[in-house]
């Protein structure tokens, strides 16, 4: 399958791409120079259904494929090509959540991480837990080992949030970069109980979100 691109000028992407760029080096600590990530405006489902090879859901909007291209849906297209209603600084975010993906790989090397974890980071980092509802405990983060699941959103950027305010940012970053070489659940397990000296499970982290 033969897909063709073109570079257009994009106001409101671009401007996101490069405030993204920023805020996002500042906080991976690392200065991106070259072949930074590109984004790829995708007009509609088909085309990402075709991309993707598969049938995707309705909710799914955007996507990183490792450290050099972010997709997004054209805003244009939003809501009559995904079951989302179209707002500027969501759609904003999104590029940002996108972007973090791609400063993730970067700093991990593309080691194991649960599906949790790198969506906490990037919802964490994209400002998009403002629209997400407290939960009153964590039930189910721990769920999502793999990605492709909407459940996964929904608690995971505020166990990133509670890990920051707690131990601060520069452990989950050695978290981040140490899990280079974590090649399985059980690899990251072992991980993040020798970076946090506790082991990862519902029990500890709602001690925590008790504590704060």
């Amino acid at each position: 399958m033969a897909y063709k691109i073109k570079q257009f000028k994009d106001k409101l992407v671009d401007g996101a791409h490069k405030k993204a760029m920023r805020d996002l080096s500042k906080f991976y600590e690392i200065n991106w120079k070259y072949n930074k990530p590109k984004i790829i405006i995708v007009d509609d489902r088909k085309t990402i259904d075709s991309w993707r090879g598969e049938k995707t859901e309705r909710w799914v909007k955007a996507w990183a494929e490792y450290k050099t291209t972010v997709f997004m849906l054209n805003r244009k297209n939003l809501e009559k090509e995904s079951s989302h209603t179209y707002n500027k600084e969501k759609y904003l975010a999104t590029v940002n959540h996108e972007l973090s993906h791609s400063f993730f790989h970067a700093v991990s090397k593309n080691g194991y991480c649960p599906s949790w974890f790198k969506e906490g980071v990037s919802i964490y980092t994209s400002g998009q837990n403002k629209w997400k509802k407290h939960p009153e405990k964590f039930a189910t983060f721990l769920s999502f080992e793999k990605s492709g699941s909407a459940g996964v959103y929904k608690e995971s950027g505020f166990v990133v949030d509670l890990l920051i305010k707690k131990f601060g940012k520069k452990k989950l970053l050695n978290l981040i970069k140490q899990s280079k070489d974590s090649k399985s659940p059980n690899d990251f397990k072992k991980l993040f109980s020798k970076v946090y000296k506790f082991n990862l499970n519902y029990t500890n982290i709602n001690k925590i979100y008790k504590e704060i």
